[in-house]
């Protein structure tokens, strides 16, 4: 479609995706400061949002449970400080985790980690990272103020308690203590250490303490999903044994998802490692070409990028740039990863991993037609693939099993729109299979938005204040004025056929304004259907979840173009064009 070209090599796209970079450096430094007691926090209380709080449930949790009975058996993860700088999404989730053979999962958050984010809150500690710091604070405040049973804090008198035969000399020291004494509190319970500290983990081991990074636990959680081998892990207690085989049996049975949320958001923030890493590289090879050294000023948002960022370039440039090169319908895949991007952020599910994954595909394929872009494409799309078949095979496990399966039928097999004796038509074989009939329908709904945008973006270039400047396909002035008001009706018109379809409780009726609209303007002579069809179709949960999306759109072309309008409507009205249209 496009010669390719050798893209110039990239500066800034190395430098601009830096979490990775960014995560370890935080793990190292917080060690050395550990190591180097430039952060060791005698156990006094000191001023701060955390550390004024009475923050241990411990001794309420032990009246309720009497005396740590068999029965009482919980897992309790403690959480570094480094995690919880670097992995807070995963924490949320993490929190409200249900694992099977377990009362309940109760994140433990040590008195010195509260120490420790109080002092980088305050830009005295690794001050690049404060920002991350106080989200982690608020995160642990609002846990502890809406008393989550999920969470807990050691207090600073069960801090300040002395150990047998435990000298804690730094606060890699303080923390392993914490575990320690949480052993002891809770004989029938398993504790684990999550840490990303590879040497406060060997610490943790040699002490006879479950310690896992925060890779290695997501991991645990997946084969206990799953129902894969158990784990078998070196240094368990003679104490945690009980617990410990407890978490091995559970993956043998049934049990729901419950390492799920933490699959797919590690899915996503893998996604958003590769994805940002090519997409920061696209972004500055094509801003470059377009506009030369100027291109750094041109920029809508500066480096460093995260994903939302880059797909927030993308779309402001797209006219200017990228629409130029590639073809006018990959702004839709822009658009489609930004909204399901947004909706990760909040909650991950099925349905909209597999879009991000899928709409990643796509614009890696579609720009690796243009370049290379110094080798970073290849290696992002090989890692996107990685990731969608790692996606794939969770799913054939949990479609092997269906009392694990329910959540994602509900997600992706189940329609809104179709009730409960209703039943989706079943077409002749003269018909595609159904699938492929949905996509080549899809497809249609499809060209009409790539016409409209076309066509709108000509309007605009011709009416804009440089239209002198700008190469439109409309001849003049009073073509453009006249073409602006049938592509308002027409927009209006699909607005109101889609809007009519994703209201509450619609029906087959509802899509007869839409399907109207195709049939009189002959959207694609080429393809029949009927409305039965076009009504199955956006029945299904991804094309309805896409129909949404080209509402919005739409919704904002509307007013874009009402804008338009209302800019050159009185120079029109002079010229006695709207009388004419009228007549």
């Amino acid at each position: 479609m496009y010669q390719s070209f050798e893209a110039p090599c990239s500066s800034v796209s190395l430098e601009s995706i830096q979490d990775t970079d960014q995560e370890m450096q935080i793990v190292e430094e917080l060690h050395a400061a550990r190591v180097g007691k430039s952060v060791d926090s005698p156990v006094v209380l000191l001023p701060g949002e955390l550390t004024s709080m009475e923050v241990d449930v411990v001794e309420d949790d032990r009246h309720c449970s009497a005396a740590n009975t068999a029965s009482d058996k919980k897992l309790l993860i403690v959480i570094d400080t480094n995690i919880l700088m670097n992995h807070l999404k995963f924490v949320r989730i993490l929190k409200t985790t249900e694992i099977p053979g377990f009362d309940r999962l109760v994140l433990i958050i040590p008195w010195v980690v509260v120490q420790e984010l109080d002092r980088m809150k305050a830009g005295k500690l690794l001050k690049y990272a404060q920002q991350k710091a106080i989200l982690a604070v608020h995160f642990i405040n609002d846990s502890l103020k809406n008393q989550d049973r999920n969470l807990w804090g050691q207090s600073i008198q069960l801090a300040s308690q002395k150990l047998y035969g435990f000298s804690d000399e730094n606060n890699d020291d303080r923390v392993l203590k914490c575990c320690l004494q949480y052993q002891e509190l809770f004989p029938c319970s398993l504790v684990i250490l999550c840490t990303d500290d590879r040497n406060l983990r060997n610490k943790g081991l040699i002490s006879s303490v479950k310690s896992l990074s925060k890779e290695e636990l997501s991991a645990e959680f997946l084969n206990l999903s799953l129902n894969t081998d158990t784990y078998h892990q070196p240094c368990i207690s003679k104490q945690q044994l009980k617990a410990e085989t407890a978490l091995e049996e559970s993956n043998e049975e049934d049990s729901p998802d419950s390492g799920l949320p933490i699959l797919l958001e590690s899915i996503v923030s893998d996604l958003e490692k590769s994805l940002g890493t090519a997409l920061s590289s696209i972004l500055e090879t094509e801003m470059k070409l377009a506009f030369g050294n100027l291109w750094m000023e041109m920029l809508y948002l500066k480096p460093p990028w995260t994903l939302m960022h880059l797909l927030q370039c993308f779309r402001k440039h797209w006219l200017a740039v990228f629409g130029l090169v590639m073809e006018k319908n990959l702004l839709l895949t822009i658009e489609s990863l930004y909204e399901n991007l947004c909706k990760a952020n909040n909650e991950v599910d099925f349905t909209t991993v597999k879009f991000l994954l899928q709409d990643s595909q796509s614009l890696l394929h579609a720009f690796s037609t243009r370049s290379n872009y110094d080798g970073i494409l290849p290696q992002a799309f090989a890692q996107v693939n990685k990731l969608l078949q790692t996606f794939t095979e969770v799913k054939a496990k949990l479609n092997r099993n269906p009392s694990k399966n329910t959540e994602c039928k509900k997600q992706e097999d189940t329609s809104p729109m179709k009730s409960n004796d209703q039943e989706i038509t079943t077409f002749s074989g003269a018909h595609l299979p159904q699938p492929n009939r949905h996509q080549e329908i899809w497809s249609i709904l499809e060209n009409v938005w790539i016409t409209i945008y076309q066509n709108s973006t000509d309007v605009f270039q011709r009416l804009g204040s440089n239209s002198a400047l700008t190469s439109s396909n409309i001849a003049s002035f009073e073509e453009a004025f006249i073409y602006l008001q049938k592509l308002m009706a027409a927009v209006k018109d699909i607005l109101e056929g889609i809007q009519r379809i994703l209201a509450p409780n619609s029906n087959y009726q509802d899509v007869e304004t839409l399907y109207n609209f195709l049939i009189k303007y002959e959207a694609n002579k080429n393809v029949k259907f009927t409305a039965q069809e076009l009504y199955d179709c956006v029945s299904q949960t991804e094309y309805r979840e896409k129909l949404t999306i080209g509402c919005r759109q739409l919704v904002e072309m509307e007013y874009t173009m009402q804008q338009c309008n209302a800019s050159v409507y009185v120079e029109a009205k002079n010229r006695g064009w709207c009388e004419d249209m009228l007549n």
